[in-house]
């Protein structure tokens, strides 16, 4: 694999994202208790909107998850994962993600993200999600050089949903029995964004992160 390139020869994005009060980056092994204060106030806010095989992880295991396999899904290419830090504090308040990214001709991902419990109602999550956003779109070697990036919200998500308007993303339609979540297969609201309905935010600065 070619530096700047996942096995596949896409390009690959290890890139940090500044917002004026967030800093998004991968998780390290130093984050692990402060991942694990976060996790433990959150689950029984997001447990009702999880697919059973992850209710059924620890955090101990999601904490794995998102940093020993999340570094191996970044080089393949498949997942890029970052954890959205209070600039001013270093509270981690967010976790968002590019999830089965796809290239040849669709350049696409699919946009997920989960704000912590004590830090809802800031606006972090649009904050977070939208320098995301700008790593998904921006050119290499910064950015990953996708075209589209879509994300997938149950009808009774009231929060998400409102996190998706105020990014500008399309409400291309309902996916009806789309994912398996808390043990049903749930509807899902569709919203998309492509490269030429896309504004790089001024205040989304990226920066390669330092190895």
């Amino acid at each position: 694999m070619t530096p700047g390139r996942d096995a596949q020869g896409a390009p690959t994005a290890r890139t940090l994202a500044h917002t004026p009060r967030l800093v998004l980056r991968p998780l390290l092994e130093s984050d692990r208790a402060e991942f694990m204060r976060t996790h433990e106030l959150s689950r029984p806010l997001y447990d009702s909107w999880s697919p059973r095989m992850m209710m059924a992880m620890s955090n101990e295991e999601l904490f794995e998850k998102s940093t020993r396999f999340a570094d191996e899904e970044e080089r393949l290419g498949t997942r890029v994962r970052r954890a959205a830090f209070e600039r001013a504090t270093g509270r981690l308040v967010a976790m968002v993600s590019l999830n089965e990214i796809v290239r040849g001709p669709f350049q696409n991902a699919y946009v997920g993200w989960r704000t912590s419990a004590d830090a809802l109602g800031l606006g972090y999550a649009p904050e977070a999600v939208r320098a995301l956003i700008a790593l998904a779109l921006t050119d290499p070697p910064l950015g990953l050089g996708l075209h589209r990036v879509q994300a997938n919200i149950m009808p009774t998500n009231a929060a998400s949903l409102r996190v998706a308007e105020k990014l500008g993303l399309r409400r291309e339609g309902l996916a009806l029995r789309y994912l398996e979540i808390n043990g049903v297969y749930a509807d899902h609201v569709m919203y998309a964004m492509t490269r030429e309905e896309w504004l790089h935010p001024s205040e989304v600065r990226l920066e390669p992160v330092c190895t």
